[in-house]
């Protein structure tokens, strides 16, 4: 869409590498500071990013901060999740099985992800339309992270005062 030849592939992949790069190291440092704020952040980043991607997919320039900012907040998700499922898998004693489903899960994102983008170019929505459905899953899952968010501040204990007592 773009009109950038064939050579410029190779530009395009580095871009998306080094977006990964950025954004696993990012989202492993910060995911110690603020899990969940995090998780959302780098969900609705990825939402918008993919939103102005469909948008503007044939400016050369849009595309490749795009391209980087896409892999970076896409990326950016990995370690929270991963912390999160870990952290409620030991709670409940069955760590290993849910770091295999953790793992399974991702990969049954991509394979929905692949399909969501066939069926929408398919559908003649046009070259830039997988973005639209990327940004759509993006933004599905930051309901989710939404409401885990809403639901760990309502189950977590509030603190109440002391209570004394005299024998």
């Amino acid at each position: 869409m773009t009109g950038t030849p064939e050579s410029w592939i190779t530009l395009y992949l580095t871009v998306f590498g080094l977006g990964l790069f950025v954004g696993n190291l990012v989202g492993g440092r910060l995911a110690d500071i603020n899990l969940m704020g995090l998780l959302t952040w780098s969900l609705a980043m990825l939402t918008a990013v993919l939103l102005v991607f469909w948008l503007a997919a044939d400016s050369v320039v849009v595309t490749l901060v795009a391209v980087f900012l896409m892999a970076a907040t896409g990326f950016a998700t990995v370690s929270p999740i991963q912390r999160l499922v870990m952290e409620r898998a030991e709670r409940a004693g069955a760590p290993h099985l849910a770091a295999s489903m953790n793992i399974g899960m991702f990969n049954l994102g991509n394979a929905i992800g692949a399909w969501l983008g066939g069926v929408v170019i398919h559908a003649g929505l046009g070259s830039a339309s997988p973005n639209l459905a990327g940004a759509a899953l993006a933004g599905a899952a930051l309901v989710v992270a939404l409401l885990i968010a809403r639901r760990a501040r309502n189950d977590s204990p509030h603190e109440s005062p002391a209570v004394t007592t005299t024998v």
